[in-house]
């Protein structure tokens, strides 16, 4: 970057710190909007819907705080009227417009119903002078750097794309371009960032984002031919005469989607390759009950299986449940956690180490170094969307090319799993045991908390337990919430003294909150007032409420969750989410698809429409690299598309070792260099 015309080592620098270091890069560096010179509109002939650009002064400003987030607004004027500009979240604003600024403002018209009158919400903008009025083009607006102008981010771009695009080489076989009938990749770039029409950027756009998908997926279809390639894995024949004594054992019968998954874990671990599977279900599908099965057939062919838990909790509960489903069939399960005394701690790795323990329960002391196996062959993790990575490729270590088996009750959206879980088969618990009701769910605020605190008396007076869920340990001076220790004692003291209220959170010994956990399970607690380490792992038949104090603050999928707590006996049981004062109508809108759905699935797409897959998962966490051009909600279809190609390139040339493979690994290389990208290919 610093070798090209305009840009001296600042400006390199800022460059650099914004991702961008090389000219390919800068141009991968798409605009975040476009101001439509072409399609100016007077703010008087607006509607609704419109997607146009205004050119305004700015009459006033305001920034309110909600919480931590901080909204911008502006009023606009021009000769026919006003509207206002609302931005969240981008600070920089309000050191960029002031009153008297003239603006152009490019976005969607819509309707505020806190407002009562029509708006831009997030709109791309550019502060212009007094006499400027660009007509008849189209001008690319990039996400800001730094000190750098936008006007002065154009120019480097300009200069990038006039000096060096023609050096620019496709590294997209030319099958695909022809199949998938896209453009050119110098035409693209070029389009991208000076589009003769907002058509051609869409387009141009779309091409940039398949290649990322494209390559990416290059990176997916390697690491899943590495897995299958790394070794013979145990054959662990399926005998139907074992699973029929485990079936007898139940006190229900499998659901039909239990037994389908069961029968495609049966074929994985039959052939010779290392099974590696995502098994989603819902809260309360039925997950356990089909590891269960899976490794009842490893012990019964005389060999170990694990199960990696991400809390001591959780560990504990797979231990119990396991306990009462596999020693009556002849398998012993051994527990092994952080927590343990050092005694207790030798006797549980040596019993792993010599294979007496046929089932092993653990949360990361699975992985440790200390932790060694006589003979792994099948591997669990629990709630995978708590461990990353390199996590899981830990516990593979600790076998022989074990068969391994993830489980996560947080439903993923088919993009993320394409992605993130683009290397592993994924069997879905789609049906629900017969018999279980569906959680009563509703949204309430401030002014209904003398209600609630009366239902919640009733249901504790009938003999029932409660949740009360807050999303902070302690109180900070910058987040407005009520925080679950200083509740807790006003809980307990005022609003239920006549009942015993519990504290559990996740700056408290492991020993309290074990304890704090088990009286809440033996029924020695009526309400334990929590923060999130309950959502999940935590049983409680006799639990029939979840509050959640300040459900803005939380994701969706995260509130499924924690809903997911209660509704496991045969009560009747509730959901109530608590609304803050100063919570937005988006706030409110997207905590409402919880009252209107318990469909998991449905509301992790939601989840993942609103928040973006950074805060879905955790990128770094998980490997996800973060896509320049790419956006995994709204380039769904690109991405199947880009699957169905690499995953057909890889088959064809396994070792990319034909100039078009060894194109493509150098592409790959570079774009998700420093990228996150969960593996190193070539």
């Amino acid at each position: 970057m610093r070798y090209l015309k305009g840009v001296g080592p600042k400006s390199s620098e800022l460059f650099a710190k914004a991702g961008v270091s090389t000219i390919e890069e800068l141009f991968y560096y798409i605009p975040r909007a476009y101001t439509d010179w072409t399609n100016i509109v007077e703010i008087g002939s607006l509607r609704i819907s419109d997607c146009v650009t205004v050119v305004a002064r700015v009459v006033s400003c305001d920034v309110l705080r909600r919480g931590r987030m901080q909204i911008f607004t502006a009023a606009l004027e021009d000769d026919t009227g006003t509207i206002l500009a609302r931005w969240f979240g981008r600070r920089y604003i309000q050191r960029v417009l002031e009153a008297g600024t003239k603006v152009a403002v490019s976005g969607e018209v819509r309707f505020s119903r806190f407002a009562r009158r029509i708006e831009f919400m997030n709109p791309s903008f550019e502060v212009i002078g007094e006499d400027e009025v660009a007509e008849g083009r189209i001008e690319p607006q990039y996400s800001q750097i730094a000190s750098l102008s936008g006007g002065r981010i154009r120019g480097i771009v300009r200069t990038a794309i006039d000096e060096f695009l023609d050096q620019v080489v496709d590294p997209l076989p030319e099958s695909v371009l022809e199949a998938r009938g896209l453009p050119g990749l110098m035409e693209s770039i070029a389009n991208v960032h000076f589009p003769p029409s907002l058509e051609h950027a869409a387009r141009a756009r779309s091409r940039l984002a398949y290649d990322e998908l494209f390559l990416f997926q290059i990176v997916v279809a390697l690491k899943k031919r590495q897995i299958a390639s790394s070794g013979d894995a145990v054959r662990i024949a399926w005998r139907d005469e074992e699973h029929g004594r485990l079936l007898a054992s139940l006190s229900f019968d499998l659901t039909g989607a239990q037994e389908r998954v069961i029968s495609e874990i049966a074929g994985d671990l039959e052939r010779g390759e290392p099974m590696n599977r995502l098994l989603q279900g819902d809260v309360g599908s039925g997950k356990t009950a089909v590891a269960a099965a899976a490794m009842h057939q490893a012990v019964a062919a005389g060999h170990q299986a694990a199960i990696m838990a991400p809390t001591e909790i959780l560990a504990e509960q797979h231990f119990e449940n396991l306990t009462a489903l596999l020693s009556p069939l002849g398998g012993r399960v051994v527990l092994l956690r952080g927590g343990m005394k050092v005694g207790e701690r030798d006797d549980a790795l040596g019993l792993i180490a010599s294979g007496e323990a046929q089932v092993v329960v653990g949360t990361h002391a699975l992985i440790q170094q200390t932790t060694s196996f006589s003979d792994l062959a099948l591997a669990v993790v629990d709630e995978q969307h708590r461990f990353g990575v390199v996590q899981r490729a830990a516990l593979r270590g600790k076998g022989r090319a074990p068969h391994i088996l993830v489980m996560t009750a947080t439903p993923i959206p088919r993009t993320l799993a394409l992605t993130v879980y683009g290397d592993l088969d994924v069997s879905v618990l789609d049906e629900m045991p017969p018999g279980r009701e569906m959680v009563a769910t509703a949204v309430r605020d401030e002014a209904a908390r003398s209600k609630v605190y009366s239902f919640l008396k009733s249901e504790v007076t009938s003999g029932r337990q409660i949740f009360i869920v807050y999303p902070l340990v302690e109180e900070s001076e910058k987040m407005e919430l009520a925080a679950a220790t200083k509740m807790y004692e006003e809980l307990k003291e005022r609003t239920f003294s006549d009942a015993t209220v519990g504290l559990v959170h996740g700056r408290m010994k492991a020993e309290e909150k074990d304890a704090v956990m088990a009286g809440f399970k033996a029924g020695g607690t009526d309400i334990l007032v929590s923060t999130t380490v309950v959502e999940v792992g935590v049983d409680i038949p006799n639990a029939t409420v979840m509050v959640i104090e300040h459900a803005e603050r939380f994701g969706l999928a995260q509130l499924h969750q924690l809903r997911g707590r209660v509704g496991r006996g045969e009560h009747r049981s509730y959901c109530i989410l608590m609304v803050g004062r100063g919570a937005s109508d988006e706030a409110r809108e997207r905590i409402q698809v919880l009252a209107d759905t318990n469909d998991g699935f449905v509301i992790a797409e939601r989840d993942l429409e609103m928040r973006g897959p950074g805060e879905f998962l955790g990128v770094r966490q998980h490997g996800l690299p973060r896509f320049s051009v790419a956006d995994l909600v709204t380039d769904a279809r690109l991405l199947v598309q880009a699957r169905d190609d690499a995953f057909a390139l890889v088959a064809d040339d396994p070792n990319m070792s034909t100039p078009v493979g060894k194109l493509l690994l150098d592409a790959t290389r570079r774009r998700f260099r420093g990228r996150g990208a969960f593996m190193d290919v070539g």
